[in-house]
Order: C-alpha cells, then sequence, then structure tokens
C-alpha cells in the first residue's frame, strides 16, 4: 500500500463537525482509506466508507403506488352558451 497522500480536494458547501465552518473540509487517500481534515480548525478523521447494501434506504427508494382516492371525481362541464334573446320590448317599436 502506498503511504503517500493523494491529491487533497475541498468539499463544497461541507460543513466542519468541530468548528462548523462551511468549505474548509478536504477529502484525500492515505494508505487506502479516506481521510477529511478541516484547514480551519485542524480537525482531522477517517471516513469509513459503507457497503453499498447496507446503505439506508431514502424515500426515494421506497416504491412509488398511488394514493388511495377519497370521494368523487369532479366532472367540468364548460358554461353553456348564453343566447342573446331579444326583450318583450324589443319587437313593439313603432
Amino acid at each position: 500500500m502506498s503511504s503517500q497522500a493523494g491529491p487533497k480536494r475541498f468539499i463544497a458547501g461541507a460543513v466542519c463537525p468541530r468548528c462548523g465552518v462551511q468549505d474548509r473540509i478536504r477529502v484525500f487517500s492515505l494508505g487506502g482509506a479516506t481521510h477529511r481534515d478541516c484547514v480551519a480548525c485542524g480537525f482531522s478523521d477517517v471516513l469509513e466508507e459503507a457497503p453499498a447494501d447496507e446503505l439506508p434506504k431514502g424515500r426515494l427508494d421506497a416504491p412509488r403506488t398511488a394514493p388511495p382516492m377519497k370521494g368523487q371525481p369532479l366532472l367540468f362541464h364548460p358554461p353553456k352558451a348564453r343566447r342573446r334573446d331579444s326583450g318583450p320590448n324589443d319587437s313593439d317599436v313603432s
């Protein structure tokens, strides 16, 4: 195994668990393990990688089912065209 550190990459949006500062976490490989450190406070630890079958299931992994329908569907009927009826006094014009 190699004891040299790989390239150190900053992780956008990562927050340091010790000091809480954002965008100061670097990730790198050393000796086959993934490490992270904070350039603001000096925090460092080794990240443990979980096998894919042990990852927690998220909300998008659940089977999709349609919710049960309640009540009755609404029917839309467009309004009827209104007729222009002539009033009773319109034909009496002399």
